[in-house]
């Protein structure tokens, strides 16, 4: 039972971190043609991470958001089919060193819990090569 618990507690802190995001990347206009720029690791997660921001932005003003353009541009250093495909590699790594960190037992958790952390490591070194820019209005 004990091995279970580093982990819940860990979900359960990011989780709560997470939960208390705000829009910060919102970036208010006098002409009412609000905008979002931000930096993401995948094309999706970027895309959904201004528009969730633009959303509660305009709740907050009990209003609704409406887009008026949007772009997403992949900036790395690698090729962007390379890039995506280390990512793969690493989150891969990661869940599995999490599989075995949780559910193996002596020496096998051991390596999945190096597996877990090593994979993580890799994936935040490959920093956030999206540049998202998302217009917006409130209405």
């Amino acid at each position: 039972m004990e091995r279970f618990i580093k982990p819940v507690i860990s979900i359960t802190f990011v989780s709560l971190l997470s939960a208390c995001a705000h829009h910060n990347n919102v970036r208010p206009a006098s002409d009412g043609n609000h905008y979002v720029k931000l930096s993401a690791q995948t094309r999706d997660a970027g895309g959904k991470e201004a528009w969730r921001q633009a959303k509660l932005y305009c709740s907050e003003q009990k209003a609704s958001a409406y887009v008026n353009h949007e772009s997403i541009d992949y900036t790395g250093s690698l090729p962007e089919s390379e890039y995506l495909s280390n990512l793969n590699i690493a989150n891969a790594v990661e869940t599995a060193g999490t599989v075995l960190w949780v559910l193996g037992e002596n020496k096998v958790d051991d390596v999945g819990a190096a597996m877990s952390i090593g994979g993580g490591i890799a994936e935040d070194s490959m920093g956030t090569p999206y540049q998202v820019e998302l217009s917006f209005t409130c209405r």
